[in-house]
């Protein structure tokens, strides 16, 4: 910062000694202009460069305007500076003071030339109180720590006074936390035209600071190179700490301000896929599952308006994750070529995975799908396919819900009732007659019931009538009813059963059976629609010993 050093003494003289000296002003302050437009011009930090293969982003000025709008709030902020989406950047910034008398005169954006920089104005107690900035760096697609390569900033304004009341040595230490979880410190960038060295003062830290002979008083908030200090990590980090504060030399620190940029990251574009496999149960749990229930209307019913029940949604809180699945990411028109593969959590969030690749992994391959694989017996019945394909795009960094789902046994979607109806093989049979689909009949002898049949007479028949309901809230595509007619000596079948009269309902069944053949009831394929229910008829005269095929 910009204090006086000195002060001009004036005396009296001739004419031509005055007109000399104000010719020598005008020629230093020519001089000193002509220097001010090359000292006083931001350098740019020679670590501010990435490898190939890397994106390279850098705060913006409105990134600027953003930090210092949200420091101390503990709220990430959404950087623009962004590579055009490629580094999913986020940043907090928090202050920490070591003294409670520190004086805080200033901590804003200030703006020179078009380029916007962080100033911190301070008046410490004494040399050896701080002030810590502290940017931590988050992915913005995961929310999960961010480690960038060649993070490099410049510190500006770093100079001394010890003059006319004004006594201070301003020190910046710079460094950074890696993903092994050490602490690294800036390796220094040295700029030409800059009075600033890196390294060790009474303090006992390592960072930036002027020793020189003719060290500037640098004038205040002009980013000028002769107070540049850059430095550049190592190592990727995720947070970098900035530490303002004094060298010792002096023994005294009164007002002093500095300003701070961040001129580089790099980062590797990484395409995040995440998903979670879950129990598709709509909030019916084991307890209440029944894998007979076929109420879907009735108030008393579990499976009654339950629209997230086996939707193929992951509707959280109601429904969770499960483990015991694998994910892999492969190739769609050759799945056997697998790009990665992971176990879904086992702990909190159960159920979830996620992959991180960079574009390299698919050899030029756009076409990438998912596949979920199961090893576990209790939730055997997918909800959703098990195989996803992502849409992938190389200009698109995050496939997000990309969820499979899985319900138990007595949570399937499908229930089939089987009701029977023993009669005298009349030609003129009415199926949907009212008076033989009363509900919950216990005699099969008067209307089609699911109770059992005794005192069979040979040579009657048993009219079957089959209800297909789909619980679920999503249609069953490509069904077929099949129901297989008893045979003699067929699993301990002691007589065969036919089919019979009256005819069953014309462009349902596709089996190939007339009357009076044995074999396979069965339908053509169909969709059964959600939250419905398909009835089938058919009848079957019993005790017939022939085979007629």
């Amino acid at each position: 910062m910009e204090k006086t050093k000195y002060s001009l003494g004036y005396r009296n003289s001739y004419v031509l000694q005055q007109y000399r000296c104000l010719l020598s002003i005008f020629t230093g302050f020519i001089i000193l202009l002509f220097m001010s437009n090359t000292a006083f011009a931001l350098a740019t930090n020679p670590g501010a460069v990435c490898s190939n293969s890397f994106s390279q982003g850098s705060l913006t000025n409105a990134d600027y305007t953003n930090l210092v709008s949200a420091v101390n709030t503990n709220n990430y902020v959404n950087i623009l500076g962004n590579a055009g989406g490629s580094i999913p950047l986020q940043v907090k910034m928090t202050t920490v003071e070591s003294s409670t008398s520190t004086v805080k005169s200033n901590f804003g954006v200030i703006t020179t030339a078009g380029t916007s920089a962080i100033n911190i104005q301070r008046t410490f107690p004494n040399i050896s109180a701080y002030t810590d900035i502290i940017f931590d760096f988050r992915n913005a697609l995961t929310s999960q720590p961010i480690y960038l390569t060649n993070v490099a900033l410049s510190a500006f304004d770093i100079d001394y006074a010890n003059s006319n009341g004004n006594t201070f040595d301003d020190f910046v230490e710079i460094t950074g936390v890696t993903q092994a979880g050490s602490t690294i410190s800036g390796t220094f960038q040295p700029i030409t035209g800059s009075n600033i060295m890196f390294g060790q003062p009474p303090q006992g830290l390592q960072g930036l600071f002027t020793r020189t002979a003719s060290d500037p008083n640098c004038t205040a908030k002009n980013l000028g190179t002769q107070c540049q200090g850059s430095v550049q990590f190592s190592q990727p980090v995720a947070s970098v700490k900035v530490r303002y504060t004094n060298t010792g030399y002096l023994n005294s620190a009164t007002n002093q301000e500095i300003d701070l940029r961040v001129d580089n990251y790099c980062y590797v574009p990484q395409y995040i896929f995440t998903g979670t496999v879950f129990d598709d149960n709509g909030g019916i749990t084991a307890a209440q599952a029944n894998a007979t229930n076929d109420d879907i209307t009735s108030s008393g019913s579990i499976y009654t308006n339950k629209p997230n029940y086996f939707n193929g949604v992951f509707n959280s809180p109601q429904e969770s994750g499960i483990s015991g699945s694998t994910v892999k990411l492969v190739n769609c028109a050759n799945t056997a070529t697998t790009y990665a593969t992971q176990i879904v959590n086992t702990g909190s969030p159960i159920g979830q995975y996620q992959f991180s690749v960079p574009i390299a992994t698919f050899n030029n391959n756009t076409n990438i799908c998912l596949i979920e694989e199961y090893s576990g017996t209790a939730y055997p019945i997918r909800t959703t396919s098990d195989n996803k394909n992502t849409g992938f795009t190389t200009t698109t960094y995050l496939y997000s819900n990309n969820d499979f789902g899985r319900v138990i046994a007595a949570n399937a979607a499908l229930v089939l009732k089987k009701a029977q109806y023993i009669n005298n093989c009349p030609n003129t049979l009415n199926y949907t007659d009212p008076s033989l689909n009363t509900a919950n009949n216990g005699d099969p002898k008067t209307g089609f019931s699911t109770g059992s049949i005794s005192n069979m007479t040979p040579g009657q028949c048993i009219a079957y009538r089959i209800t297909a309901t789909n619980r679920a809230n999503i249609p069953i595509d490509n069904f077929i009813m099949q129901d297989i007619l008893q045979k003699k000596g067929v699993n301990n079948a002691t007589v065969t059963s036919v089919l019979t009269t009256p005819a069953r309902e014309a462009n349902v069944f596709n089996d190939g059976l007339s009357n009076g053949q044995n074999g396979t009831i069965k339908t053509i394929s169909q969709t059964l629609p959600k939250r419905d229910k398909r009835i089938f008829y058919f009848n079957t005269k019993y005790g017939t010993t022939v085979d007629t095929q």
